[in-house]
């Protein structure tokens, strides 16, 4: 699981289209958003990849001036092995 924290800029006058653009990506949740057009979304992939994809996708909406990466988290599943001796 891979996690990232951005902040999207986006033209006051576009907030409300982009907003709805964000909350229906898949993988992206929006967390606040600010009147001036900053808004605090997450992105969530099963891959580095699928987020840096996303990204670019939010990057690329009507009204949005910048998407900026401000945190990354990614996890490893970890198997449960039984060791016996």
């Amino acid at each position: 699981m891979h996690i990232a924290g951005v902040v999207v800029q986006v033209h006051p006058k576009h907030l409300a289209a982009a907003q709805g653009e964000l909350e229906v990506l898949a993988g992206v949740e929006v967390h606040a958003i600010s009147p001036a057009g900053r808004c605090v979304v997450t992105i969530e992939g099963d891959h580095r990849h699928v987020v840096a994809d996303m990204m670019s996708r939010v990057n690329a909406l009507p009204g949005v001036l910048s998407a900026c990466m401000v945190y990354e988290q990614s996890e490893s599943e970890f198997i449960n092995v039984e060791v016996s001796q």
